[in-house]
């Protein structure tokens, strides 16, 4: 797209497109540019900031947010998008800060509220994290990583039937999100908690994830394989987890620990998560 150099109007409005698209690289270059022309623009810092987290430089983007919030301290979008940077730097209680800023300002937010309750998780506050994720979910009922994640903190509290709950109810709600399935699948299968395990339930979920995921993703996979050898298919377990091996997603410790579950199912034995 040509684009006339000197107009901020255009570079920014193809900065969003782009950041809409998924093409974050990009976006941050011509946000980039908006900055050029006009570098008090705060919705471009904004921007560029939000693509710049979700490649992976979150200080960049916590510069940019702290540029916005100097140039106007009630430009609350920022707090929440610095909130973000925070969190995937690993901050978490800087984090919470700003999302509890953001919230003082606009305390229907569904998607603060669920970030709020991830840095919460985080940090192994898990009744204040379900608390949030309550929250989140009262306020947007279709926000389905909401429940995934007190779904797990549930998990982590052992209170294991309302994790099935919350990962059914978003596998209810969205039979074609993956994650829902995947997730309600790996604890159906492999819950310490013998009277939460179901061998046949499980692997109706994974075989879904996996199939809704072309076969392609070695976490699905992994589940998949999990969900065969608690139905007592250790050699479809077996051949299952060598080929989510075969893969590039495992890598360190997810890796091992994969390569340490095939092990189990050439013994003849399922896997059990830890309590």
């Amino acid at each position: 797209m040509k684009l006339d150099p000197a107009s901020v109007a255009a570079w920014q409005g193809r900065a969003e497109l782009e950041a809409r698209l998924g093409h974050h690289r990009e976006a941050a270059a011509d946000f980039g540019e908006v900055l050029r022309l006009q570098p008090k623009n705060v919705v471009a810092l904004h921007g560029r900031a939000s693509s710049l987290t979700l490649l992976g430089e979150p200080e960049r983007a916590v510069a940019d947010l702290d540029e916005a919030l100097r140039l106007d301290p009630r430009y609350s979008p920022a707090l929440l998008a610095r909130g973000e940077a925070q969190a995937r730097a690993g901050r978490h209680e800087r984090a919470l800060e700003d999302y509890a800023a953001y919230l003082a300002a606009n305390p229907d937010d569904a998607y603060a509220h669920f970030r709020r309750g991830a840095s919460l998780a985080r940090l192994r506050r898990d009744e204040d994290a379900v608390a949030e994720f309550s929250e989140a979910i009262r306020l947007d009922v279709r926000l389905l990583s909401a429940y995934i994640e007190r779904g797990r903190a549930y998990t982590r509290l052992g209170r294991g039937e309302r994790a099935v709950e919350d990962l059914s109810e978003a596998a209810e709600l969205a039979p074609r999100y993956v994650p829902a399935r995947n997730e309600l699948a790996w604890l159906l299968a492999t819950s310490p908690q013998a009277s939460l395990r179901d061998g046949k339930k499980a692997l109706e979920h994974a075989r879904a994830a996996a199939e809704l995921s072309e076969w392609r993703d070695a976490g699905v996979l992994d589940t998949y394989a999990a969900a065969l050898a608690e139905s007592g298919d250790y050699p479809e377990a077996v051949k299952w987890e060598a080929k989510a091996l075969e893969l590039p997603d495992l890598h360190g410790a997810t890796r091992e620990e994969a390569s340490a579950r095939l092990a189990l199912y050439r013994a003849g034995k399922p896997y059990r998560a830890a309590p």
